[in-house]
């Protein structure tokens, strides 16, 4: 008897230690290379410092609104491709983009430490000259200490095997990223010259610079850039319903006097909600001020890496297509900003008013921050369903008091409707342009399988 309880209590001893000093599966020691084959365990804060690298460096450099779209689609494409291998039943965007072909990233087999893989795909992305050009001497320091930041922490956790596979990794995906960059006509795009149509008695319509510097047209052929997954730039192509008139009393003459009049008697709420989403190059831009939306609900919900990867890269393409799409539909229909239609018609003393941004140096229809806000709003609602969350992107940045919304939809809403308030738009190429988006930000969803 005294020999079987002995044994029993030795057994209970031994039992109670070895699962003493067994971890949590749902909370993995990041130092045991047991879990390294689950990009699901990972934090997703690899995922957030990268992406605000690069919005730092769309505000700093600065990049216009659909550069910038361009740059968060692929450091999100990449940081998905970084770590599809550790999602159990996802699927590669390869063969889902265009371009993007099968077997552009070889298949990987190797147990890998996904954050090291991230790191070194988003760093070697950052010095695409292809995605970033010019990048400055400052930025360059930026990534190059975010990278051995990283480095550094881990040191001593992973050995020297998955260190370097991991590095590996990231590089070959970073290429093959690369790659596809290097065909989606940026490259001719860039250097194509412009002649902007001259504003004359037979064509009283067109855009004309409104901005004292007389910058040059921002992107006028951006409609040539391959789209991710839309079919062409035209595939969503909207009409103008309303169109132009010099007679005040028109149609068109109504929308301009809605703008004259809300800018004349605009708010202090409405005045806040201007400078929330002016968004304006030198800022993170439209598509990325939906990149810091998503940090905070990443941070809400507490999703993991692997969840935060899908989230950033399907904002990503569906806010990039939307400003191939946008910029398509600006250069075609080329027209005037009620800057110049209040001036020319209605008052020629009139301005935006302090606080707002000034006219952007490219035509007025349909509303960029509608498209690109209507395309994120689609796409994370069937994605992510509903939810109230608070955007604090512009407490950050400039110190404006935190702004709550019920929904995506409400958020989108808001953006679009910031336009007419700060005198850049008029109502139809807000209401359009939020359609437009929210068509494309469906067709993006529908189109993206990640599994």
């Amino acid at each position: 008897m005294k020999h079987t309880i002995k044994s029993f209590v030795v057994f209970f001893i031994v039992f109670t230690f070895i699962n003493a000093c067994k971890k949590d599966p749902s909370n993995p020691d990041p130092t045991q290379v047991s879990h390294l084959g689950d990009a699901t365990t990972f934090d997703a804060k690899i995922a957030e410092d990268w992406i605000n690298i690069f919005r730092d460096i769309v505000k700093t450099q600065p990049m216009n609104p659909p550069r910038a779209a361009r740059l968060y689609a692929y450091a999100g494409i990449a940081l998905y491709e970084s770590v599809v291998d550790g999602i159990k039943g996802n699927k590669s965007l390869q063969g889902q983009l265009n371009g993007f072909a099968l077997n552009s990233i070889p298949a990987n087999t190797d147990s890998l430490d996904y954050a090291i893989v991230v790191n070194e795909a988003l760093f070697t992305l950052a010095k695409c000259d292809t995605i970033i050009p010019s990048l400055s001497a400052q930025n360059i320091l930026n990534i190059q200490t975010l990278h051995t930041q990283l480095l550094t922490a881990k040191a001593g956790l992973v050995t020297d095997s998955i260190l370097a596979k991991s590095k590996a990794r990231g590089v070959v995906v970073a290429n093959a990223i690369m790659k596809l960059a290097a065909t989606d006509n940026f490259l001719t795009v860039k250097t194509q010259n412009y002649i902007v149509p001259p504003r004359d008695g037979a064509h009283p319509w067109y855009w004309e610079p409104t901005d004292a510097l007389h910058l040059d047209p921002a992107e006028p052929f951006w409609g040539q850039i391959r789209p991710f997954v839309m079919d062409s730039a035209a595939q969503f192509e909207i009409p103008q319903q309303v169109l132009f008139s010099a007679d005040t009393s028109s149609d068109f003459g109504h929308q301009a006097f809605e703008v004259y009049t809300t800018v004349n008697n605009r708010t202090n709420s409405q005045n806040d909600i201007v400078l929330w989403w002016r968004d304006a190059t030198g800022t993170q831009t439209p598509a990325g001020h939906w990149m810091g939306i998503l940090q905070y609900i990443i941070h809400q919900k507490g999703y993991k890496l692997g969840k935060a990867a899908e989230i950033y890269a399907l904002t990503g393409i569906a806010t990039s297509d939307a400003f191939v799409a946008c910029w398509k539909t600006k250069y075609k229909y080329n027209l005037l900003r009620p800057e110049t239609y209040i001036k020319s018609y209605i008052s020629g003393s009139w301005s935006t008013g302090q606080g707002s941004d000034p006219t952007p140096p490219f035509p007025e229809y349909p509303s960029g921050h509608s498209v690109c806000s209507g395309a994120a709003d689609k796409a994370l609602t069937n994605y992510l369903g509903s939810f109230t969350f608070t955007d604090s992107i512009n407490f950050v940045s400039f110190g404006y008091a935190p702004r709550s919304f019920a929904s995506f939809t409400a958020a989108a809403n808001e953006a679009g409707i910031s336009r007419l308030y700060g005198g850049i738009h008029y109502r139809e190429a807000i209401e359009s342009g939020l359609n437009e988006g929210r068509n494309i930000g469906q067709y993006v969803f529908d189109k993206i399988k990640f599994k």
